[in-house]
């Protein structure tokens, strides 16, 4: 049998799971690289269907080590159903010229999608890596520095083959970054940037949150506002920005906000109102709170490591008494 020919009928699925296209793809080996050319080539109905099992296995090798299918199955099938829906919308362009592939690496990520923006003639690439309610994720940039990303939150950055010193966040994550003194490592936020040149630090930046916020643990941080004015922080201090873009910084214990990234959820003086936004990235559920205008400035202070939804509640029920429902993601509340 020609060697092409046992290409010819071969699905996405069918090229990611192949180990010799893996192989070519970790590689990148000129010399077996003509041989898919020119396979793209003979079976022109194929490229499409090549450049996505590329991209797929392009971006499940890790650390040159190659994910096994029952690790990638389940987001294959969403990456599929993603692009046809995107495919019948579009159906007059060229896909191929924008496609954003996602992916779900539930073992190596923690149930965080990788979201890789590819543009097939612009360089350099956006990568975004999106962490779902209910689930936590960390990734290590190419410099070293680490970044563990809360439920709910969004990091993207720009990729180019050089060392990654500026990245982009909504929602919440805790930074250890790889020291360099000649190049500062920048985190832009909606209304304000964090620089440092090598610390450890945490930023919490969610849409619907009343402020956003940055608690240095270890070195110090420089806060960019938007008016060019800059405010430092030292070691256990709190930068807090509120809506109407006005500032305050306190001193704090920085691991009453930094447990989350061990799953501890430490919840100190914090009113219903914040309470229920942080509750639900947690567990991944809906909270509504009837007659919530009368109850949200209720204040809570707790600890949960290993606690259910159903117990949390029972700790709040200690404090101020209510009734609550739980139906599936939805939960009711009902104050006393």
């Amino acid at each position: 049998m020609n060697a092409e020919n046992k290409y010819a009928n071969y699905t996405v699925e069918d090229f990611v799971e192949d180990a010799d296209f893996r192989d070519w793809v970790a590689s990148n080996d000129e010399i077996t690289a003509p041989f898919w050319k020119g396979l793209m080539e003979n079976f022109p109905h194929k490229q499409e269907t090549i450049k996505l099992a590329y991209q797929i296995a392009e971006a499940l090798i890790v650390e040159e080590k190659a994910c096994p299918k029952e690790d990638y199955s389940d987001s294959m099938n969403f990456l599929k159903e993603y692009l046809s829906r995107k495919t019948r919308q579009k159906k007059q362009s060229l896909w191929w010229s924008r496609a954003a592939a996602i992916f779900l690496l539930p073992l190596l990520l923690a149930g965080m999608y990788l979201y890789l923006d590819l543009h097939a003639d612009e360089n350099p690439q956006t990568i975004r890596h999106i962490v779902p309610d209910g689930e936590k994720g960390k990734i290590v940039l190419n410099d070293g520095t680490e970044i563990w990303l809360n439920s709910g939150s969004t990091l993207s950055y720009e990729s180019n083959g050089k060392p990654v010193r500026k990245v982009y966040l909504t929602g919440e994550a805790f930074f250890d970054v790889k020291k360099n003194r000649a190049t500062p490592f920048l985190v832009e936020t909606e209304n304000y940037t964090v620089k440092v040149y090598g610390t450890q630090f945490n930023v919490r930046t969610y849409d619907d949150m009343t402020a956003s916020e940055t608690i240095l643990k270890e070195g110090i941080v420089t806060i960019c506002l938007e008016n060019q004015k800059t405010v430092k922080l030292k070691p256990g201090q709190r930068f807090s920005l509120n809506k109407e873009k006005r500032f305050e910084i306190s001193n704090v214990n920085p691991d009453l906000y930094l447990n989350w990234k061990d799953h501890i959820l430490k919840i100190s003086n914090e009113t219903l109102e914040d309470l229920i936004i942080r509750m639900e990235r947690w567990y991944g559920v809906n909270i509504r709170v009837e007659d919530f205008e009368r109850v949200k400035h209720v204040r809570y202070t707790l600890t949960i490591k290993t606690e259910s939804l159903r117990e949390m509640l029972g700790l709040m029920n200690y404090v101020t008494p209510f009734n609550y429902e739980i139906n599936g993601e939805n939960v009711i509340l009902k104050y006393r």
